[in-house]
C-alpha cells in the first residue's frame, strides 16, 4: 500500500500533460505562410499534498513528521492529485490551397503527454505514511480510491482556415504505458489488543503486460475554432473553443489484471505484518491464493484522457492595453473537477516590431482548487516566446509552461 501510493505520486513527475493557460494572442492582420509552434508543459496539482512532501518524493530528502502533519491538515474525506506533462509541435502552412480552396491550408503536429489521475481517501494517506498507530481499534476505509496512468504519443494531419485560424485535424496515437487502479469497497479493521486483523475488500488493477514502446494504437481529433463575436462599440471578441487528444485506444497485448472480492481475518497478525511483509507475507503459502486475489488477461479499448477548453483570447490588434481572459476546462477523468479561469493581459510596446505581454490569472477546480499565476510573452519580429506558471502561491503543486511560435 505505501508503495503503491508513493509510487502514483512519483510518476506524476517523471512521466511525460496543464495545457494551454498561457492565453492565446489572436492576430488576423499578421500576414504569414508558415508557422510553427512549441509547447511544453509540466503541472502536477493536488487539493491535499503539500508541497514539502511531493518535492520530498520528487528530489530526495527526509520527510520528517513536520512534513507529513502539514499535508495531513489538508486532507479531507476523498482528495485529488493529478500530473499533466507533454510537448507538442505544430506547422501550419498557410501558403497552400487544400483540396484546391484558396482559404484553406493545412496543419501537420506531433506530440507526446502523459496524465496521472487519482482519488484517495485521508485514510489511505494516514496508513501510508503513519501506519496503523491512528486506528488500533478502529476502521480504516479505503473505499473510492481510483488511480490511473497514461503515456502516448500522437502525429496529426488536418484542416486549416486561412482567415480564422480555425483547424481540425485527425491524430493517430501510439500508447506506450497504462495502468489503473480501483477499490470500490476497502476496510481494514485492527482490534484494540493488536491481535485480530479484518479486511473487507473489492477492486481491482492493471498494467501493461508488455514492456514494448507500442502497446497499443489509436485514433482521435484535435480542434482549434477561433469565433468572433462583433459587438455594439464595433469592436470584436474573439473566443476559441479548444479540444486535444479526444480518441481512443486500443491494446495490441492485454492487460495484466488483478481483482478480489473478499473478506478475511487474522487472528494474531497486525496490520504492521501484513504491510511490511514479516512472517505472514515470507509464509510458504500464496498471499494472493489466500486472499482471494484472481490473476488473469484483458484485452480492452481505452478512452484518452483529452481535454476541452472554452476561453476568451487576447486580441493582438487591440488599442487597448489592458485586455481580460477567461474561461473554463475540463479534462476527461474521473478526479479533473470543470476548471474555471480568469486574468488580465497588459500589452507593452518596446519598439514598432516588439511588445512585451504580461499578466496575472487566478483559478479554480481541476485537480485543486485556488491557484493563482503569472506570465510573460515578447514578440521580436516574427518570434514570439511565452513563458508561465499557474500556481505561484499556492501550498499544494507546481507549474510550468512554455510557448514559442515562429511565423515566417
Amino acid at each position: 500500500m505505501k508503495l503503491f501510493f508513493t509510487l502514483f505520486i512519483f510518476l506524476s513527475c517523471f512521466i511525460a500533460e496543464a495545457q494551454s493557460w498561457l492565453p492565446i494572442q489572436n492576430d488576423t492582420l499578421l500576414n504569414r505562410k508558415h508557422e510553427i509552434i512549441f509547447t511544453g508543459t509540466a503541472d502536477y496539482a493536488s487539493t491535499s499534498l503539500h508541497k514539502t512532501l511531493t518535492k520530498k518524493l520528487f528530489y530526495g530528502g527526509e520527510i520528517t513528521d513536520e512534513i507529513k502533519d502539514k499535508s495531513l491538515k489538508l486532507h479531507r474525506g476523498i482528495n485529488r492529485f493529478g500530473s499533466d506533462l507533454n510537448t507538442e509541435i505544430e506547422y501550419r502552412n498557410f501558403s497552400v490551397s487544400l483540396l484546391k480552396n484558396p482559404n484553406w491550408g493545412f496543419t501537420v503536429k506531433a506530440g507526446y503527454y502523459s496524465f496521472i489521475n487519482a482519488l484517495y481517501s485521508r485514510d489511505l494517506y494516514e496508513l501510508t505514511f503513519y501506519g496503523n498507530q491512528n486506528y488500533i481499534g478502529d476502521t480504516a476505509f479505503l473505499s473510492g480510491t481510483k488511480f490511473s496512468a497514461y503515456t502516448f504519443q500522437k502525429i496529426g494531419f488536418g484542416w486549416l482556415d486561412k482567415k480564422s485560424k480555425s483547424s481540425v485535424s485527425l491524430n493517430i496515437f501510439n500508447l506506450s504505458n497504462y495502468s489503473d487502479a480501483f477499490i470500490r469497497k476497502g476496510e481494514i479493521y485492527q482490534s484494540s489488543e493488536i491481535d485480530t486483523l479484518s479486511v473487507n475488500f473489492t477492486g481491482n488493477t492493471s498494467f501493461n503486460s508488455s514492456s514494448d514502446f507500442m502497446s497499443g494504437w489509436g485514433v482521435g481529433i484535435d480542434a482549434d475554432l477561433r469565433i468572433s463575436v462583433p459587438t455594439k462599440s464595433n469592436k470584436t471578441i474573439y473566443y476559441q473553443f479548444l479540444a486535444k487528444n479526444i480518441g481512443f485506444a486500443s491494446l495490441i497485448n492485454p492487460l495484466n489484471q488483478y481483482s478480489g472480492d473478499s473478506t478475511f481475518t487474522f487472528t494474531g497478525l497486525s496490520y504492521n505484518d501484513v504491510l511490511n511483509g514479516s512472517s505472514f507475507l515470507d509464509s510458504n503459502f500464496s498471499i494472493l491464493d489466500t486472499l482471494g486475489v484472481e490473476k488473469s488477461q484483458t484485452n480492452r479499448t481505452l478512452f484518452l484522457p483529452g481535454y476541452l477548453q472554452f476561453s476568451k483570447l487576447v486580441d493582438a490588434n487591440s488599442t487597448r492595453k489592458l485586455q481580460e481572459f477567461y474561461g473554463i476546462r475540463m479534462f476527461l477523468a474521473s478526479a479533473f473537477t470543470p476548471l474555471v479561469f480568469a486574468g488580465l493581459d497588459y500589452r507593452i510596446n518596446v519598439n514598432p516590431s516588439s511588445t512585451l505581454n504580461v499578466g496575472i490569472n487566478s483559478s479554480y477546480g481541476g485537480f485543486s482548487k485556488f491557484r493563482f499565476g503569472f506570465y510573460s510573452s515578447i514578440k521580436i519580429k516574427n518570434w514570439n516566446i511565452g513563458l508561465a506558471s499557474e500556481n505561484i502561491f499556492g501550498k499544494t503543486g507546481e507549474s510550468f509552461l512554455f510557448r514559442m511560435q515562429c511565423v515566417f
